[in-house]
């Protein structure tokens, strides 16, 4: 996929004009992004690095961050467990300007027609309630789930969360 294929980016107020499910996705992460309290931005990529969906970050920005968190995601799935193979659930780089939160979001269609899987990056002010953003983020996850060709695996292998 290349920039010029990936879909414009945005935080959309209201429902989404076009009625596609990327576009339904972009509002819905407009929408976590503007009632989450402590959150400053969110973004959807592909777990190979690309930005598919952001709240309207920087492009360069967008771009990098995308790849930096791809390479957190793989590696965090690759960290043995004490019970074996479960991967994480979530990931979290706290650092004095803000917190990351990383988070697996399943394999979807909705970027032309092509099957990716994703992952969620949320980012929140230093101050940010961790535990309200990663319960928000558990719902946007499940909002998205209706998008997905495949859902994220629980600990348990289901499907959901």
């Amino acid at each position: 996929m290349t920039t010029s294929d990936m879909p414009a980016t945005s935080t959309i107020a209201g429902k989404p004009a076009d009625g596609t499910p990327a576009g339904e996705m972009a509002w819905l992460l407009g929408t976590f992004v503007e009632q989450t309290p402590g959150v400053t931005h969110a973004m959807l990529l592909s777990r190979d690095g690309l930005s598919l969906l952001d709240s309207d970050m920087d492009t360069v920005w967008a771009a990098r961050l995308a790849a930096a968190v791809s390479g957190l995601a793989s590696t965090a799935t690759a960290i043995p467990g004490p019970e074996g193979g479960a991967h994480p659930d979530q990931v979290l780089i706290e650092r004095p300007d803000a917190c990351f939160l990383i988070q697996s979001t399943g394999r979807t269609e909705a970027f032309n027609n092509r099957t990716v899987d994703t992952v969620l990056c949320v980012l929140t002010e230093p101050a940010a309630i961790l535990r309200t953003v990663g319960l928000e983020m558990g719902r946007l996850v499940d909002r998205f789930s209706r998008y997905m060709t495949v859902e994220v695996r629980t600990a348990d292998g289901g499907g959901g969360r």
